[in-house]
C-alpha cells in the first residue's frame, strides 16, 4: 500500500538533506531565483518506509498519516518549506518490521519512519539519526487476574494439566475393573456377572471404592486370582492418590503463580506472547524465556484477552496506548519499564540524511511544544 505525502505529512529532514545536495550540484553555491532573489529548492521525490504502530504513525480514517512520528516530520517540513519556498512529495511504502529494516539497508528506501528501536544488531546493519523519545519494554496483563479465589481453582479443574491426571487415573481403574471382572465372573455372578458393560461398570465401582479406601463391602473378589489383584490394586492406590494430590495441587499453584506477574522476573513461568522480528522478541530470546511470536502486537493482545497466554511483552509506550483505545477493563500494562530504549529514524548506512536530520531532531525534541505532542497521545508527560 502506496501513500502520497505533501505539505501536510512530510519528512521534513529529508528536505534539508536534499538542499545541501542541490547546493553541492551547483558547484557549493546556492542557486537563486533571479526575479524575486528567494532561495529554491529543486528536490525530487524519495521513497520512505513505515508501517502503522499506534501511537507512532497510523492511518485516519481519511488515508492520512498522523502520529508521534509524522507529527514531528511535518512540523520539520513546514519550518523547512518556509525556508526554502518549495514543496516536494515524498512516498510512503508500507512494510512488516522485518522488510523495512531489510528496505532500509538494502537501501531500497531512503529512510524509514515509525517506531523503530535502536540496538546493536540493528546498527550493523543501518545508521540511525538521534532519538526522539526514549521508553523502554513493558507488560501487558489481563484485567482480571487469572487464578484467584474459586476462579483459579475453576481455571485449574478445566485446564488440561488436570484432564490429563484424571484421564490416567480412570484409565488405571479401568484395567483393575477389567481384571476383576474376568476373574470374579464366573465364580462370583451375584456381584460381577451381569453381562460385560454392567460387569465392568461393577468393577469400577469396586476399583475407586477400593481406591479411596472406603469399602463399602458390597463389592468383594473370591477368587484367588480377584484378590491379587485387589492386593495389588490397594497398595497402587497409595501411590496413586499420592501422585493425583500432588499433580493436582501443582496444577493450582502454577495457575496461581502465573495471574502474580509483576515484573521481568515473573515471565520464565508464564505464557509470554510478543512481536516477531523486535527488541521484545530478542530480549526474551537473549533470556531463554520461551514466547510465541504474532506479527503485530494488536493479535498478541487479543491472544492475552482471550486468556490464551497471561503477558504480552513489548514497546511500553505501544502497549498503553493500545490497551487504553481498544481494551480499556480488558487489559493494562504494569507500572514498570525495563530494557530501556530509544526511538530513531532509520537510514542506509553512510547516508547523507543523517546530520541534518539530526540538527532538526536536537531542536523539535528540545521544545515546549514536543512536550505537548507527546502528551496528546499518551495523556501523561513522558520521560
Amino acid at each position: 500500500m502506496q501513500h502520497s505525502i505533501g505539505s501536510r505529512s512530510l519528512t521534513g529532514g529529508l528536505l534539508l538533506s536534499l538542499w545541501a545536495i542541490s547546493c553541492w550540484a551547483q558547484d557549493g553555491t546556492l542557486g537563486e531565483n533571479k526575479d524575486d532573489g528567494a532561495v529554491r529548492l529543486s528536490v525530487p521525490d524519495q521513497l520512505v518506509a513505515t508501517r502503522e504502530v499506534p501511537p507512532f504513525a497510523m492511518l485516519n480514517e481519511d488515508g492520512q498519516w498522523v502520529g508521534i512520528s509524522m507529527d514531528l516530520l511535518r512540523d520539520i517540513k513546514a519550518e523547512l518549506e518556509i525556508e526554502s519556498g518549495h514543496e516536494i512529495e515524498v512516498e510512503l511504502r508500507r512494510f512488516s518490521l522485518p522488510e523495512m529494516l531489510q528496505a532500509v539497508e538494502s537501501g531500497e528506501v531512503d529512510m524509514a519512519v515509525a517506531a523503530i528501536t535502536v540496538n546493536y544488531e540493528r546498527e550493523k546493519r543501518m545508521d540511525f539519526t538521534h532519538s526522539f523519545h526514549t521508553s523502554g519494554l513493558g507488560i501487558a496483563v489481563g484485567s482480571r487476574p487469572r487464578g484467584s479465589g474459586w476462579s483459579g481453582i475453576l481455571d485449574a479443574i478445566l485446564s488440561r494439566t488436570f484432564f490429563r491426571i484424571l484421564a490416567g487415573l480412570v484409565l488405571a481403574m479401568l484395567v483393575s475393573a477389567v481384571g476383576i471382572y474376568l476373574f470374579e465372573r464366573r465364580h462370583n455372578r451375584e456381584q460381577f456377572d451381569k453381562g460385560w458393560v454392567k460387569g465392568i461398570a461393577a468393577g469400577m465401582w469396586w476399583a475407586a471404592v477400593t481406591l479411596t479406601t472406603v469399602g463399602y463391602g458390597d463389592k468383594v473378589p473370591r477368587t484367588l486370582g480377584g484378590r491379587l489383584i485387589g492386593l495389588i490394586w490397594m497398595f497402587a492406590g497409595l501411590f496413586i492418590i499420592a501422585g493425583f494430590t500432588a499433580a493436582v495441587t501443582s496444577a493450582l499453584t502454577l495457575t496461581e503463580l502465573r495471574s502474580q506477574i509483576e515484573g521481568p522476573a515473573d515471565l520464565s513461568r508464564a505464557k509470554v506472547a510478543t512481536v516477531e522480528g523486535s527488541t521484545s522478541a530478542d530480549y526474551l530470546r537473549a533470556r531463554h524465556i520461551n514466547s510465541a511470536n504474532h506479527p503485530d502486537v494488536e493479535t498478541a493482545l487479543q491472544r492475552l484477552v482471550a486468556g490464551q497466554c497471561d503477558a504480552v511483552v513489548y514497546d511500553a509506550p505501544i502497549l498503553r496506548y493500545q490497551t487504553h483505545q481498544n481494551y480499556p477493563g480488558e487489559a493494562f500494562v504494569l507500572p514498570i519499564t525495563f530494557e530501556r530504549q530509544s526511538y530513531a529514524i532509520a537510514l542506509p548506512s553512510d547516508s547523507e540524511l543523517r546530520e541534518p536530520i539530526n540538527r532538526i531532531l536536537l531542536r523539535q525534541t528540545s521544545s515546549p511544544e514536543w512536550e505537548n505532542v507527546l502528551a496528546t497521545y499518551f495523556g501523561e508527560s513522558q520521560p
